[in-house]
């Protein structure tokens, strides 16, 4: 309950009361932020938005149903607006009231972000303009923070920032409150991992689910990056794959991705590389049904030793890439040119085929990220 403050009813007998409500609600006469009222008398009242006179609304209702209705006013008890960003619009707007700071709710309240379990990521591009240093320095600051988590469900937050230029293209979120750690159920699938150290897009859903929806029954599968099991996971629960060597080399994508294993119960057919994929893939040579290779903006260097991982009755390759919108059918025709090449070039008898382009996400502007799917048959 947010106050004591009064709102108008409409009333009527409890058996009439779904067919008050949908009249109420087709007219955009109901205040959904108000609960209703149930009497031990068998009778239910609904709140009338504002902006509604109560005197007309009875009127008009007594001429379209056939039973009886009246107003009255009592308490209002008020539900948490349903949508997150009207809740963090109050919030906000009462903390900036109540602590004197000169900046409008539209400086701070971000219209989009990324929840991973208990915690919420707010945009790279969030607080600009000195927004974000001036929150962080105020003394009331974490009260800020606690409250847009409560908004959002959430007990952390933390600021997304661009991903490191390094080895592991790691995360490097900046916590304004509680702990990066996260645990959490994806499609039926577990992930645990520190989002402070760990990369992890929620927009290549689509893609995560196209691979789980593949036949993959009793394949083995190479992913040649295989974070904390993004897509070795899927491939594994839902597309019935019977082993997959994942490749890794971050150690705290390799401490997330054995944490997931054992929280989905994989650790059997989950066989975890670590280090350079370079030396992993040399010791898988023509073992795999298939190979992902899931590493952005590029998964060039994994190219060849993904083709001659794969067995001598061919497989798949699932190809990731970042690529100019007006160069994606170009890219891929060269792709399939360059695999063709390779092929000659080892001595293999393999065919090279194009199956599948699948069009991501948005990467940046005219930039998509991609998936090209590649089969391989003698």
């Amino acid at each position: 309950m947010e106050g004591a403050d009064t709102a108008a009813f409409v009333r009527s007998n409890s058996v009439h009361g779904e067919q008050l409500h949908a009249w109420l609600k087709s007219r955009q006469l109901l205040n959904p932020l108000v609960e209703p009222i149930r009497s031990s008398k068998g009778e239910v009242a609904f709140p009338l938005v504002e902006e509604a006179d109560p005197a007309e609304v009875v009127a008009s209702l007594r001429n379209d149903v056939p039973f009886n209705v009246d107003v009255r006013t009592a308490p209002a008890v008020h539900r948490p607006p349903v949508d997150p960003h009207v809740r963090l619009n109050r919030i906000v707007s009462k903390w900036l009231s109540a602590n004197g700071l000169e900046m409008t709710v539209d400086e701070v309240v971000p219209t989009k972000w990324e929840k991973l379990g208990n915690l919420v990521l707010l945009p790279v591009d969030w607080g600009g303009d000195g927004v974000a240093e001036t929150l962080q320095a105020h003394r009331n600051a974490e009260t800020l923070w606690r409250a847009m988590a409560e908004a959002l469900n959430a007990e952390a937050l933390g600021v997304q920032a661009p991903i490191a230029n390094d080895t592991f293209r790691s995360s490097q979120v900046r916590m304004l409150l509680g702990s990066p750690h996260v645990r959490f159920v994806d499609h039926g699938i577990t992930f645990a991992f520190d989002a402070s150290k760990v990369m992890f897009s929620s927009g290549n859903i689509t893609e995560r689910r196209r691979i789980g929806a593949l036949d993959m029954s009793g394949e083995t599968v190479v992913d040649a990056y295989a974070g904390v099991g993004y897509y070795a996971f899927p491939m594994l629960i839902h597309s019935g794959a019977a082993r997959v060597h994942a490749c890794e080399i971050n150690p705290a994508s390799l401490e997330g991705l054995r944490a997931g294993a054992e929280a989905n119960g994989l650790t059997d057919r989950l066989v975890v590389h670590e280090g350079d994929n370079a030396s992993s893939l040399a010791v898988l040579q023509g073992q795999a049904d298939r190979c992902h290779l899931g590493l952005l903006p590029s998964s060039e260097a994994a190219w060849e030793a993904c083709l001659l991982a794969l067995k001598p009755t061919g497989g798949t390759l699932h190809i990731h890439m970042n690529v100019e919108e007006e160069r994606i059918e170009a890219w891929s025709k060269a792709t399939v040119a360059r695999f063709r090449s390779l092929v000659e070039h080892h001595g293999l008898s393999f065919s090279v085929n194009s199956v599948h382009l699948e069009r991501v996400k948005w990467f940046a502007p005219r930039v998509r990220h991609v998936v090209l799917d590649l089969n391989f048959r003698p």
